[in-house]
């Protein structure tokens, strides 16, 4: 990809934007990157900016009328803003970091999206790689942007990336070699509008696939499996509750690799270190991605079986007189929120609410009165969320989180599990999931210290 000398607008900063705006400054491209937030809030990241780089920041008014060839743009930058639309009738081409990341650097990429499990799935694939001694590099919607990683860059080594559906609204020829789709539902309706066009984003990470590829699909999940007739490479799927000619399953509580009239045994579920049904899930998805990369049978076992829960999702954080406190404050839409309140045994009191992303609760009224699960509600979608719930008698509200632990530990009996799975958005009383996840991890601990339920 030549780069010298040509204008690229960056678009956002942050954990995309800088590295992306920094790799493009060193391959000689002329860099002005531009973000609406205010100056003072975008500090850290400007002084990460090389020296030779342009700033418009607080608003785009400034490169707007300008021209460029390329625009680059981060995860949050919506796909339809009105700043995109002027580059793109200026004649620019927009771009996410994903479909720029894969043009600097065509190694043999491992990519894995999904509603749900993408992380903690990637990171699996990740440690099986690592136990396989293939040289690999762990990246992208997890936590840390493909296009900062030198590695990537310099050496031949595995991509293994989180991909989102807001990274794959930006790629026009990205071609992984080994793609994964876990599971699609409901998510992200106020940005994507509706399922048929998340759907369709979700299908891009296998489009370009060439026929030696291989995409790997969750035959359990009535969505996923709609799409294997779409998949121009080998398809080698998934599946909990079915037995399958090839691919990787659950049979009497052990997961079955068969590929090409063979078989493996890789161990026991009972065996996993990680919590709930959906991580048995994520422990097949992880096998049939990792063996589809050519890593090792015996390694791939012993990196599943060692692998523990990474925070905030489905993380047990405490447990005393036989309640368990479950940290799941990833689950940030409905369909997370199912998988993790159905892997839940015994009697579950769930705290659930949070910023509203255009959800339908409806489903997970149905599964709250099936489970007779105990329901403490919290920030702005606690009202939406009541109203679906309505005539359901064990629901409560509380005013932050020590409270809501508070309340749903003493609705929880022995044997049970306060789970924090919230099927909401964070940013309506806490900075993040992360911070969301530490309050709850807190309040758990302090709860037990000071000696009351538990």
């Amino acid at each position: 990809m030549e780069l010298k000398e040509k204008r690229v607008l960056v678009v956002g900063l942050g954990r995309t934007g800088v590295p992306a705006a920094n790799r493009l400054y060193a391959l000689g491209a002329v860099v002005t990157v531009t973000d609406k937030s205010p100056e003072a809030k975008l500090r850290d990241d400007l002084l990460k900016l090389a020296s030779g780089i342009g700033r418009e920041i607080g608003s785009h008014d400034g490169v707007s009328a300008r021209r460029f060839d390329l625009v680059v743009i981060s995860p949050g930058v919506p796909w339809d803003s009105p700043l995109l639309e002027t580059m793109r009738k200026s004649g620019a081409e927009v771009i996410s970091e994903i479909e720029l990341s894969w043009r600097l650097a065509k190694r043999d990429w491992v990519a894995i999206t999904g509603t749900n499990g993408k992380t903690t799935t990637t990171a699996l694939v990740g440690a099986m790689m690592k136990e396989s001694g293939i040289p690999s590099v762990v990246c992208g919607n997890i936590g840390n942007a493909v296009i900062g990683e030198d590695e990537v860059f310099t050496r031949d080594v595995r991509v293994v990336a989180e991909i989102s559906s807001f990274q794959l609204e930006g790629v026009t020829s990205f071609r992984p070699r080994v793609s994964a789709i876990l599971n699609i539902t409901q998510d992200h309706m106020d940005r994507h509008r509706t399922m048929e066009e998340y759907r369709r984003l979700k299908c891009r990470i296998f489009e370009l696939q060439a026929p030696e590829d291989v995409c790997v699909l969750n035959m359990d999940d009535r969505e996923t499996a709609k799409l294997a007739e779409k998949v121009p490479c080998r398809l080698f799927p998934f599946a909990v509750g079915t037995r399958l000619k090839e691919g990787v399953f659950e049979a009497d509580g052990r997961i079955v690799i068969v590929r090409g009239g063979e078989s493996w045994a890789v161990g026991e579920t009972k065996n996993l270190k990680i919590v709930g049904r959906v991580n048995v899930e994520n422990a097949l998805a992880a096998c049939a991605i990792a063996f589809s990369a050519g890593a090792d049978v015996n390694a791939l076992s012993r990196a599943l079986f060692s692998f523990t829960a990474l925070p905030h999702r489905l993380e047990l954080v405490a447990e005393k007189g036989g309640v368990r406190y479950v940290n799941d404050s990833k689950g940030t839409n409905v369909g997370s929120t199912l998988k993790a309140l159905e892997g839940m045994d015994g009697h579950v009191a769930v705290i659930l609410g949070g910023q509203d992303k255009a959800s339908d609760y409806a489903p997970l009224a149905s599964l709250v009165r099936r489970k007779k699960a105990s329901v403490v509600l919290i920030g702005e979608a606690a009202d939406k969320i009541a109203a679906s719930l309505a005539g359901y008698a064990d629901v409560a509200r509380a005013g932050g989180m020590e409270e809501s632990v508070r309340m749903a530990a003493e609705k929880v009996k022995s044997g049970g599990t306060v789970l924090l799975s919230p099927a909401c958005a964070s940013f309506d009383m806490f900075r993040d999931y992360r911070d969301r996840g530490d309050q709850f991890r807190e309040a758990a601990m302090k709860l037990i210290a000071n000696g009351s339920r538990g």
